[in-house]
């Protein structure tokens, strides 16, 4: 039957002193309403316990016993005829059910407990009857929501099935890629931000990885502006060594395309200032024809 309906609580035990027995130092217990001695009262309490432990029968004697000094406590029927159900003695629970109602025509928990035998004997009328009344004095809670799938069933509803869009595959295709473009620039703004931290190396390998994952025209442009930087740095600090090999690596870079001209003749005149530094005229002589060439254009 899907979801299934919770034991209530009747709150705590309260002990009491009754006034007519002060004088005695009887102790008593309060039950929902009612206020009986401990020894009936406990009985109770044994009850609540072997239900939380899912022993119904063991719960069904106790409250019965119960109910033998306390015939017209409504909590202990409502729990005696919630036991019941869980060991599928419907006609029983209705009765007991009935009683509650007779009782107590304004506690929802003997309408929830007349719903649901009703509805496990096949009374559909009386069911929904019973699940309305309970809904109209206790709208609200996990019970409720649960009366109200029984109507919806009562009713011959049934839930419509989920909305499934279409997926095209275009579209996802396209929205991977905007993804990982995305990721490739955040890589190289980290790169940039560890550049000024002097974190040199670190940014260049994120730069390569950025390029690797995604060799794009942007990210290859950032990827040659952090070259062309780290290589003057290098200048700067007489590590020639070092900025020949990342003048090589931006030359490289270049000939896959993508790079703007801008740093493309930003790489060729830094390397060709650089090897003529180092008295390598010769071989800076290609590097300057091909920075004319792109000057030209």
């Amino acid at each position: 039957m899907g979801a299934v309906l919770l034991a209530v609580s009747f709150g705590s035990w309260l002990y009491a002193q009754s006034p007519a027995d002060a004088a005695k130092q009887k102790r008593m217990m309060k039950i929902g309403e009612e206020v009986v001695n401990v020894q009936t009262g406990q009985l109770f309490v044994d009850a609540q316990e072997a239900i939380s432990n899912e022993q119904f029968d063991k719960a069904e004697a106790l409250l019965k016993s119960f109910l033998q000094t306390q015939p017209n406590s409504v909590a202990a029927r409502y729990k005696l005829g919630f036991v019941l159900l869980q060991q599928g003695k419907n006609a029983e629970a209705l009765e007991q059910a009935k009683r509650c109602v007779e009782s107590s025509p304004t506690a929802v928990s003997g309408w929830t407990i007349l719903g649901e035998s009703s509805l496990n004997l096949g009374q559909k009328e009386q069911a929904e009857q019973a699940y309305s009344k309970a809904l109209a004095i206790q709208p609200h809670g996990e019970n409720a929501d649960i009366m109200r799938e029984r109507l919806d069933e009562l009713a011959g509803k049934q839930q419509e099935p989920p909305l499934e869009l279409v997926k095209d595959p275009k579209i996802d295709d396209e929205n991977r890629k905007i993804m990982k473009l995305n990721q490739a620039l955040a890589l190289c703004i980290k790169a940039s931000d560890h550049f000024k931290q002097g974190q040199f190396e670190q940014g260049l390998q994120e730069c390569r990885d950025a390029f690797k994952s995604v060799p794009d025209d942007r990210i290859a442009e950032n990827y040659a502006v952090y070259l062309n930087n780290y290589a003057a740095d290098c200048v700067q600090k007489q590590d020639l060594k070092r900025a020949e090999t990342l003048m090589k690596e931006a030359v490289a870079l270049q000939t896959g395309g993508g790079v703007s001209k801008q740093s493309r003749l930003t790489t060729f005149k830094n390397y060709s200032a650089l090897l003529t530094f180092l008295n390598r005229a010769a071989e800076a002589k290609p590097l300057q024809a091909q920075l004319t060439a792109l000057s030209a254009q």
